[in-house]
């Protein structure tokens, strides 16, 4: 005894919603807050979709702490392991510039592939896109770096801020200074 061709219907039209369903219910626990002190589950930056050639980029999170006010804009730079080319102009792998969200800013970069990197960024309050500093040199905004090196006189040395990129999605978390 065979299936008549209305139950083969009903079944072809039940999958879909079934499907529809399961997918719904799956983002409905990917959107649902964290337990209280976890980091969330989802990123609030996508992975990549790898490419059909050459190494895959990835995705750095930064989470920026310390943020003193939302007002101007957080600016990170990503650079490479090569001390030649750290804090150089011209040499950044990506740069972001995002809203400041006083607390905590989020924000993402991308990089080539794997491997080691160092980021750098500042508050800058006024909205000049330009790191701010007095006239003897010292900065009037905010900024860290990856790793969190602390304070001290002149930049810090690119080993002490390098951190390593092996999968999608990194992510990092920087306090910022202000002076």
């Amino acid at each position: 005894m065979g299936l008549s061709s209305r139950t083969v219907q009903s079944k072809d039209a039940i999958l879909p919603l079934l499907t529809a369903g399961l997918v719904a219910a799956a983002l409905a626990l990917a959107a649902a807050p964290p337990a209280r002190g976890e980091e969330p589950l989802v990123a609030k930056c996508a992975a990549p979709v790898a490419a059909t050639t050459g190494p895959a980029p990835t995705t750095v999170q930064v989470t920026v702490d310390n943020v003193r006010n939302s007002k101007g804009l957080i600016t990170a730079v990503l650079y490479s392991d090569d001390p030649q080319t750290f804090l150089k102009s011209g040499e950044k792998l990506d740069r972001i510039r995002v809203e400041a969200q006083e607390g905590e800013t989020v924000l993402c970069l991308k990089a080539p592939a794997s491997g080691r990197y160092s980021v750098a960024l500042y508050h800058d309050e006024n909205g000049n896109k330009k790191f701010d500093r007095d006239f003897l040199g010292i900065p009037v905004e905010g900024y860290g770096f990856s790793q969190n090196p602390g304070f001290r006189f002149g930049k810090p040395e690119l080993e002490e801020t390098l951190f390593t990129i092996d999968s999608a999605l990194t992510s990092l978390r920087i306090s910022i200074l202000y002076l």
